[in-house]
């Protein structure tokens, strides 16, 4: 619920921002934008590889056989 909440004000934020502007912004603003909210986020700081992985046990060890077999195929091929 509290996600869903961040999401609503990031919208409401967004097309505050927005208005006034023309539309059609170039790939650019909307890169500035994307960029300014990553910086000013603390989402990657209560989203931890580690809380996941306590919320998600099945999916993080999915993750985890995965990058290992990546991992395995790519050692493996230098050698031949």
């Amino acid at each position: 619920m509290a996600e869903a909440n961040y999401h609503s004000e990031t919208s409401n934020k967004l097309t505050q921002e927005n208005e006034g502007k023309p539309k059609g912004e170039s790939l650019e603003d909307l890169l500035t934008t994307l960029s300014s909210q990553i910086r000013s986020s603390d989402w990657l700081e209560k989203n931890t590889p580690e809380k996941f992985a306590s919320e998600n046990p099945e999916v993080a060890q999915a993750f985890k056989d995965a990058a290992d077999k990546s991992a395995e195929k790519k050692s493996g091929g230098d050698q031949g």
